[in-house]
């Protein structure tokens, strides 16, 4: 309404309902002298009528074309009034920079504004009388100039130092051709304030929001702000982080389903992990060998002996025998022999009690003829004997010798396992005795030759096919006892001793006797693979240690190439297991990689089985493949956690901090000043071309932004009504807005001008 002064003035635009006290105190600010209102008891203010025109002929005949005609100009006289200010502020501006430097564009911009606004206020008031809402009738010259002059004044006043038109121009950094976009902005702030948002990747915002892998983990409910963060846009994340709050408790329920959807996929996920790892833990088990090492160690004794009686019955006594066989009763001279002996002894051996005489000694003695032939003898004429008594030498059988071979070889035996010092003397004495006895067999004339041969054939089937066996290193030790009657390799070691780090000869020995016996083989096998157990197991935990593995096979490479060269596979069994340990740490990193801490579910109660029972029915008709994605819920969590860094990095924290006033106030937009109308109106135009979002549209977005699908629509649909038409003029325009700006506010413009700096994150620096 308008009020008349108690002194005559009348002040315009004076909104219904203030009170004398606010009426006052808008005055004083203004520079009202105020006393004038306390001197007189007389009313502050009356209320003045507006004048009326009539209602035009044309209006009466078209009724809903004159409502159409009403609205257009409510709606569009702002716009006109906006555009002229702009329109006379630059090309005053121009006209002045050519007059008169930066001085006069400052002076011609304040100018053209002026004379831009009044004019179109003037085109409002023809647009009224035609209208019929003011009186058609004529004023007279006077009227119409002073009315001319206030609103040319109005205009510089909003244009003076730039302090109106720089934000006009800054809060419409792309200005179209033909006025649509500043048209479109006015009309439709919302879709304005959304196409902003997406700085120019609408599209493959839509395209996220609409994806069928939109929805990571089954049942949830990710926001738009959280699918659209793989996109990288901090000015959309900002942007929907502001308006979230104006539907909370809508995203509340959408955080409650999505956490219940998590924990359902993290329960299936450990489920799952348990159901693998048991199966893991299962094989690795049934892979490895626990048994008594006694009982492999006394079973593999039991083999040796058996092992031990075959050979010498099937092959080294048959072989013997036939050389027995073939000798008959022919008598050996074994003289050298004996020779030999007395030789070694430094005595003769008649001289030995067959009593006590070692079992060598007694044996020869029994070759010696105890009765030799006797004759006359025939002396010479100096009394010496011309002839003797033939002597018999010493004889023996082909057998009988070999029971001496066999007492040495006892004796050889003895003596290497002797400590005596005088150890090594005696090998080398029963050594030479042993080749005596060879000379002996091999240059009888008595022997038969094929006697001979099968002696021979014998004595390399004993060397070659028995003493390794049975007669050498680990493998003696199993046929050998203690003096108390204990075996001299303890069951309990076996297994141990014939595999050792690096025990070649050990392992050699091992297969040397037992490699042809597929039992002795297969218990080693297990003896072996018990050891590894006892190595590699964590006997609190019981899972294989990868790195204790490594160490086995490092330290038993070579024994292990020996076993398995005889055919054992001990590697390939073990590397068996070591993939399946491989594989069950990897089950086991997983599963605590996928059990990530997350928020609290709602508390036991109605709206907790409300949110539980909608995940049941959202993932109900799911295959068990699509509910077994175990990453589901790092990599959701992980796109949430993009989306808050993302709306961080556009100057909104989580919780949607309104920066929008602030952000205002700081680029120097002015507020509403209430005793101007000029002012209100510039100022109602100016939120909306800076993207000002009232409380009413603020609600619709929140709403809007809580469904993807929806929001789809909104960025498709915002798009649509904010493109700019084709061509240069976008172009034009934004050059001529830049380069005909008023010197004295171009701080100002550039201060106000959006950041046009790409606020993806993503995008290349």
């Amino acid at each position: 309404m308008d009020v008349r002064l108690p002194d005559g003035t009348i002040i315009q635009n004076v909104p219904d309902g203030i009170s004398k006290a606010d009426l006052t105190a808008k005055l004083k600010n203004n520079g009202y002298d105020v006393t004038k209102l306390a001197e007189t008891a007389a009313p502050a203010v009356s209320p003045i009528s507006a004048p009326r025109g009539e209602i035009p002929a044309w209006a009466q005949k078209y009724p809903a074309l004159y409502g159409i005609a009403g609205a257009t100009r409510e709606t569009l006289s702002p716009v006109i009034e906006m555009v002229g200010l702009i329109g006379g502020g630059i090309a005053g501006g121009t006209a002045g920079t050519f007059g008169a430097g930066p001085v006069g564009t400052v002076a011609g911009g304040v100018a053209g504004a002026g004379l831009g606004y009044g004019g179109a206020k003037e085109l409002n008031r023809l647009a009224d009388i035609a209208l019929g809402n003011v009186p058609s009738q004529a004023q007279g010259v006077v009227p119409a100039v002073q009315r001319a002059a206030g609103n040319v004044g109005e205009g510089v006043a909003m244009e003076t130092g730039g302090r109106i038109l720089a934000p006009v121009i800054a809060a419409v950094p792309r200005v179209i051709a033909g006025g649509k976009e500043l048209i479109n902005r006015l009309r439709d702030p919302k879709a304005a304030a959304v196409v902003d948002a997406v700085e120019g990747r609408g599209k493959d915002i839509v395209n996220a929001l609409r994806s069928p892998t939109a929805e990571i983990v089954p049942g949830s409910a990710p926001t738009p702000g959280e699918i659209a963060a793989p996109i990288g846009s901090t000015k959309f994340a900002a942007f929907f982080e502001k308006y979230k709050p104006k539907n909370a408790s809508e995203f509340r329920a959408m955080e409650a389903q999505t956490d219940a959807a998590r924990l359902a996929q993290q329960t299936r996920d450990a489920s799952r992990f348990a159901t693998v790892a048991n199966k893991a833990q299962a094989k690795i088990e049934a892979g490895l060998t626990d048994v008594s090492p006694r009982e492999i160690g006394d079973a593999l004794i039991r083999t040796a002996k058996e092992e031990q009686k075959t050979v010498k019955t099937t092959v080294i006594q048959p072989a013997y025998t036939r050389a027995f066989n073939a000798a008959g009763g022919a008598k050996i001279d074994v003289s050298n022999v004996v020779a030999k002996a007395e030789e070694i002894l430094k005595r003769k051996l008649s001289d030995f009690a067959p009593e006590t005489a070692p079992n060598t000694v007694r044996q020869l003695l029994g070759f010696i003829p105890k009765d030799q032939p006797t004759g006359p003898v025939i002396l010479s004429a100096q009394g010496k004997p011309l002839t003797t008594p033939e002597v018999l030498p010493a004889q023996a059988t082909l057998r009988q010798l070999d029971d001496v071979r066999k007492a040495i070889n006892a004796d050889i035996t003895a003596a290497k396992n002797s400590t005596a010092p005088t150890s090594d003397m005696t090998l080398r004495n029963l050594y030479q005795l042993h080749a005596a006895i060879d000379d002996a067999v091999t240059g009888s004339s008595t022997l038969p030759t094929q006697a001979k041969q099968l002696y021979a054939d014998a004595l390399a089937k004993y060397r070659t096919e028995y003493v390794p066996r049975f007669k050498t290193g680990i493998n003696a030790n199993l046929f050998k006892q203690t003096s108390v009657l204990e075996p001299k390799l303890n069951p309990d070691d076996v297994v141990s001793k014939f595999f050792q780090p690096k025990g070649e000869r050990e392992a050699s020995q091992f297969v040397t006797l037992f490699g042809k016996n597929p039992d002795a083989m297969l218990l080693q096998r297990t003896g072996i693979e018990d050891l590894y157990r006892q190595k590699v197991v964590n006997a609190a935990t019981g899972e294989v240690s990868l790195a204790n593995h490594a160490t086995f096979m490092s330290d038993y490479a070579r024994p292990l190439a020996i076993m398995d060269a005889a055919g054992m596979n001990l590697k390939t069994r073990l590397d068996v297991i070591q993939k399946d340990a491989t594989r069950l740490v990897k089950i086991q990193d997983m599963a605590a990689a996928s059990n990530i801490k997350l928020r609290d579910p709602l508390p036991a109660g109605a709206n907790a089985d409300a949110v539980t029972l909608r995940v049941q029915n959202l993932t109900k008709g799911l295959s068990p493949r699509q509910l077994a994605d175990v990453s589901a819920v790092a990599r959701d969590i992980a796109r949430e956690n993009e989306h808050y860094l993302l709306a961080t990095a556009g100057g909104v924290t989580r919780g949607g901090a309104n920066l929008s006033a602030e952000e205002l106030k700081n680029v120097g937009i002015p507020t509403a000043a209430l005793m101007s109308r000029p002012i209100t109106i510039f100022n109602s135009i100016v939120k909306r071309l800076s993207g000002k979002i009232d409380e009413k549209l603020a609600m619709e977005l929140g709403r809007e932004l809580s469904n993807p699908a929806v929001t789809a629509n909104l960025i498709e649909k915002s798009l649509v009504t904010m493109t700019p038409p084709p061509g240069r003029a976008l172009r034009a325009t934004q050059l001529i807005s830049d380069s005909l700006a008023p010197a004295g506010m171009g701080a100002a413009i550039n201060a106000l001008r959006g950041n046009e700096k790409n606020q993806n994150r993503l995008a290349a620096p």
